[in-house]
Order: structure tokens, then C-alpha cells, then sequence
């Protein structure tokens, strides 16, 4: 990248910016099993005294591969977030058939893979593991920027693509005369180990980093809703430099006053302090007035100008209606059983 003068800048193993992505993927798609193969028979041929007995070229076989797929944040305040959001979901939501099929293979009842799914926190960041066989789906954060969707695999034989396959030679002289002449046919057959099978590995494990993306870019992402909720619970000021509590959805006298709001009539005639009387006998004029305020400061309630009226905010009414759904149809539910 430096010698085609591409700027970027590296943390660890990956890089946080590059000037230009598209220019540095295709410096990738230049890479030549060729050059390779010389070069490590060139670093034998001098350090490996052996060498010399085997002739001047050695067969060279892939043991383990991994390809990487890096989604990189310009803002490095949005991914701690949506990183919590995701894993959180993907440690529920992602089952065995999932699995097999980020890995482009059929569920098989007796099959000797069994899928896993592993969710760790390292000093490095939260890591989730999906695993079948020799390969692994990892997902993790990097460098607070950079969510990376990493495959991983010990034996690329498990991948298939479609190749050109020789037809077995039999035992018997007829058998070989017959098929003297034949010449192999493109079929899908396994991964062959050698690294000039690297592109087809590339191509195999990339496909299954995309079908995991795929997966996970459907879900909703609820964070800015979990800021609303924490601006609603947490305590706050007022206009006056005043504490305000906020709502506590399992608190006798918050629920109570949630249920005073959801009444039908308050709906069309919106919210007084004298209207809310009947509902809540034994509150106070003043009490029910000091919990309006501090409805008013949450954003629950907006008031109605020049009047001593309140009409729910929508943020107010989807609230009210879920902090007494969680009560009535989880909560209790959970200590009857």
C-alpha cells in the first residue's frame, strides 16, 4: 500500500482507515501462489539441510486459513454500542441450522460436526464464537472501531468448490486400458490442501463471512432506544437545577400513577391534577402536582400552554403501556410459577 501510495492507519492486525478500500482490495487480488512457492523453496533451500535430498521443488500444503472481514467506523463512538447490541442478540437468535448454514453445509442428523456457539470477554474485547468441525464464525471488536467477522478453519478440505477431478484409476489392467484415454470433468469436490487452492479457500470462507454479515445486518438496532429508557429511569435536573427520580416501572406508587395515566377519558380530555384525584384517592393534591412536574421534566407528559392541562408525549404512551405490560404479563406471571 505504501508503494502505491495509499495512506492508512494500522492498530494490532488491522487497519482503522485506509485512503482507499477499494484500491487496497485489489492490491489483495494480485497475490500469486507462484511467487510464493518460490520464495519458500528459496527460504528451504537455505536454511533446511535436508532439502537438497528431496530434489528442488517440495509439495507445500495449506494446515490451517483464515479470512477476515473488516467493517470499519468512521465514528468510533457508534460501534461500542452496536457491538453490545449485536452480540447480545447473536448469543440467542443464532442456532445449530444457522451454523450450517454460514458454513454452506446441510444439517445432518448424524453427522460428526457438532455445532457450538461460545461467547467470551477477553482483556481484548467481547468475542463470539460459532464452531462446527474445523471451523469456527468469530465476531469481535477491534481496536473500537472495526467490527470483524473472522472464519477460521484447520482442514480446508471441508469446503468444497467446483474443480476439475481426475477419475480413479482400478486395479485391473482392463479397468486402467479402459480409462486410459479419459480426462477429468469439473465437479464439486472437496478443497484441495495445496496453497495454489488459496484463492478458491479465499473465495469459500469469504462467502461464509458474508452470509454471517447478512444474518446479523437484519436485526434492529436498539440503542438509541436504550438511551431513551435511561433518560427516562435515570435521575435528571430540572429547570431550577432541581433532582428530578425518574420512573421506577416497579415501584407501587410509580405503577400506580402509570395506570391513573392510561385511563380512556385522559386520552381525548388530557391530564389535570383534579381528574387524577378520583383515580389516585390517596394521594394528595400536592403529591399528584409534584409527580406531574416530574413527568413534565422526563418528557412523558407535555403540558398544554396556558392551561394546567397534560397530554402523554408519544415516548410517554409507548412507556406507559410496555412498564405495565412487563408487570402484569412477565413479572407476576414469574412469581406465580
Amino acid at each position: 500500500m505504501r508503494a502505491a501510495g495509499l495512506r492508512f492507519k494500522k492498530s494490532d492486525n488491522c487497519f482503522t482507515h485506509v485512503s482507499n478500500f477499494g484500491a487496497a482490495q485489489a492490491l489483495l487480488k494480485k497475490f500469486e501462489p507462484q511467487r510464493l512457492h518460490r520464495m519458500l523453496d528459496s527460504l528451504v533451500a537455505r536454511w533446511v539441510a535436508v532439502h537438497g535430498r528431496f530434489g528442488q521443488s517440495l509439495h507445500w500444503s495449506v494446515y490451517q486459513a483464515e479470512w477476515s472481514t473488516d467493517i470499519v467506523f468512521q465514528n468510533e463512538r457508534v460501534l461500542p454500542d452496536l457491538y453490545r447490541e449485536i452480540v447480545r442478540t447473536a448469543a440467542i437468535e443464532v442456532g445449530c441450522a444457522d451454523i450450517y448454514r454460514f458454513m454452506g453445509k446441510q444439517p445432518r442428523a448424524n453427522g460428526k460436526a457438532e455445532p457450538s456457539s461460545r461467547l467470551q470477554t477477553l482483556v481484548q474485547g467481547t468475542r463470539l464464537k460459532h464452531t462446527l468441525g474445523a471451523t469456527s464464525l468469530k465476531m469481535y471488536d477491534k481496536a473500537g472501531s472495526v467490527l470483524r467477522i473472522e472464519c477460521t478453519t484447520s482442514d480446508v478440505t471441508t469446503f468444497q468448490h467446483r474443480r476439475k477431478v481426475e477419475p480413479r484409476r482400478s486395479a485391473g489392467p482392463g479397468a486402467s486400458q479402459t480409462r486410459a484415454g479419459s480426462s477429468g470433468e469439473k465437479k464439486w469436490a472437496p478443497m484441495r490442501k495445496t496453497f495454489y487452492s488459496l484463492g478458491a479457500v479465499a473465495e469459500a470462507m469469504s462467502a461464509c463471512n458474508r452470509r454471517y454479515l447478512a444474518y446479523i445486518s437484519q436485526w434492529r438496532d436498539r440503542t438509541r432506544e436504550r438511551h431513551a429508557l435511561v433518560e427516562v429511569t435515570a435521575s435528571r435536573r430540572d429547570e431550577k437545577n432541581r433532582s428530578v427520580r425518574g420512573v421506577n416501572f416497579f415501584r407501587a406508587d410509580d405503577l400506580q400513577f402509570l395506570r391513573a395515566l392510561q385511563r380512556g377519558e385522559h386520552q381525548i380530555q388530557g391530564v389535570r391534577n383534579r381528574t387524577l384525584q378520583a383515580h389516585l384517592p390517596d394521594w394528595k393534591p400536592a403529591r399528584i402536582g409534584r409527580t406531574l412536574r416530574r413527568f413534565r421534566v422526563l418528557k412523558l407528559l407535555k403540558p398544554v400552554a396556558g392551561t394546567r392541562k397534560y397530554y402523554p408525549t408519544p415516548r410517554g404512551e409507548s412507556l406507559v403501556i410496555a412498564g405495565l405490560q412487563v408487570t402484569e404479563r412477565i413479572i407476576l406471571p414469574a412469581f406465580a410459577a
